[in-house]
């Protein structure tokens, strides 16, 4: 079901049934007759959380995966938060939003106008109680909430923090959190969220936006799981520390050998963090079931990218391999999808805000997402970022050059501003361990990608320029 589809299907009355596509627990498509509503919408946007992780926290994982749909091929074309975040919003690509990295981010978004063309506008016009609690966009410095959000408590002049800082509240004031334990950020926000729930009138429809700082670095546990043993067993992956990166770019065979203990480490503190996120999750549910509203929401959960834990040498984000694109992504909504299911198709985080809209029956602006709890599905999409910092093993940054891709389940292509390029086959290599991208035998799969590559980075990031 395409999105104008969708957008049809909510001017039907609300007593009348209509035919939705939703996906069955194989992965298949069919039809199922549901009664129209608006639900509840509620989405829990981790930070720099690495797939495979939603099994970490018991309340997510029980409450959300097992009672919803798993997205296992749910990527980001930009594995930066800023805009990834933009994307979350807009259900724009980054050559759209123009927000390419994190300097700037909020001021950048603001500027092109973005804040005007939002989920929280969309949804606001059709009528829902809009409330953000958390993160908005890095280097956020506004005086007061932006357009289409009813209520505010977000970060102000930083990315974000566990203790030390100060959120812009609805009204226009800031309150300043320091380093004792009722300040742990989590557990701030956590509170702001469920006063939100609360005091929305039964009968109007809620769209909250929760976005704690977790498990971003430092990964700072809550006081309570400080000393919480860690269940992780030491990381180990055929490309952690890749001993051959010969065929990989120049500044990727300039990094040293990450520390495994040192991955392992943040590993633990990343789970421990994630702990109170889980519980929030488990009190906003609580809530909604106390409000005779939990049968008909809409709950979202997901990241804004995900993280290299030493893959090819590189630790963090930035990049354009697997693990640092792809991310945990679960949706629930009892009596709408089925539980327990998975869906294999590609999502992408500008799919979200096109799914809340056709759920929340919002029209929207000019969007590039599309709507997840419809019938299409993507060949491929764009990969595309600015020239960055990397990160790499102890402490080591380096510049890596600004890069336009294509991405499939199948194959990854990328071309950097310097000329590199890069080729893998995910079927034959799932670790990315052998660039093919001058193997006369992939000549044609080479040729069909970069010309993918370049009708879709469309315009190119800041510093790219094709031949």
């Amino acid at each position: 079901m395409n999105v104008r589809r969708s957008a049809l299907l909510a001017f039907v009355a609300l007593a009348v049934t209509v035919l939705v596509v939703i996906p069955t627990p194989s992965g298949a498509w069919t039809q199922t007759v549901v009664r129209p509503g608006r639900p509840d919408i509620i989405v829990i946007l981790t930070d720099d959380e690495r797939r495979g992780t939603l099994r970490w926290m018991p309340s997510v994982w029980n409450q959300v995966v097992r009672r919803g749909i798993r997205y296992p091929n749910a990527m980001v074309p930009t594995s930066v938060c800023c805009p990834s975040r933009a994307s979350i919003l807009t259900g724009l690509f980054a050559h759209s939003t123009t927000v390419w990295s994190n300097l700037n981010g909020w001021r950048t978004f603001r500027n092109a106008g973005m804040q005007r063309r939002t989920v929280a506008v969309w949804l606001r016009r059709a009528g829902y109680r809009t409330g953000l609690v958390g993160k908005y966009l890095n280097e956020f410095r506004g005086s007061r909430k932006p357009r289409g959000w009813r209520v505010w408590h977000s970060f102000v002049g930083s990315n974000g923090s566990y203790y030390d800082y100060q959120l812009l509240n609805t009204s226009g004031s800031l309150t300043s959190y320091g380093s004792a334990p009722p300040d742990y950020s989590t557990s701030v926000l956590r509170r702001y969220a469920v006063r939100f729930l609360r005091s929305t009138p039964a009968d109007r429809p809620l769209f909250l936006y929760f976005a704690p700082f977790a498990p971003h670095g430092p990964s700072t546990p809550a006081p309570r799981d400080t000393f919480l043993p860690s269940p992780l067993a030491p990381f180990s992956r055929p490309d952690f520390n890749e001993s051959d990166v010969s065929d990989k770019p120049i500044w990727i065979r300039s990094l040293p050998l990450v520390s495994r203990s040192g991955v392992d480490a943040s590993r633990g503190n990343e789970y421990r963090s994630l702990q109170a996120v889980d519980r929030a999750v488990h009190r906003i549910i609580q809530v909604q079931k106390a409000r005779s509203r939990l049968g008909n929401t809409l709950l979202i959960v997901l990241s804004d990218n995900g993280e290299m834990w030493g893959e090819h040498r590189i630790v963090g984000k930035f990049v354009p391999y697997d693990s640092a694109t792809r991310v945990p992504l679960a949706i629930r909504w009892t009596k709408r999808l089925p539980a327990a299911a998975t869906d294999r198709r590609i999502a992408l985080n500008l799919d979200i805000p096109v799914t809340i809209a056709a759920a929340a029956h919002a029209t929207t602006g000019p969007v590039e997402g599309r709507n997840l709890l419809g019938g299409g599905r993507r060949a491929g999409f764009v990969l595309e970022a600015a020239a960055a910092q990397s990160p790499g093993g102890n402490g080591t940054n380096v510049t890596r050059p600004a890069y336009c891709g294509w991405r499939s389940l199948r194959y990854l292509y990328v071309r950097y501003a310097n000329g590199w390029e890069e080729l893998y086959d995910y079927a034959r290599d799932p670790y990315e361990l052998t660039d093919r991208h001058a193997d006369p035998s992939m000549a044609d799969v080479k040729r069909h990608l970069r010309r993918k590559t370049r009708l879709a980075c469309d315009p190119p990031p800041p510093g790219y320029n094709w031949p």
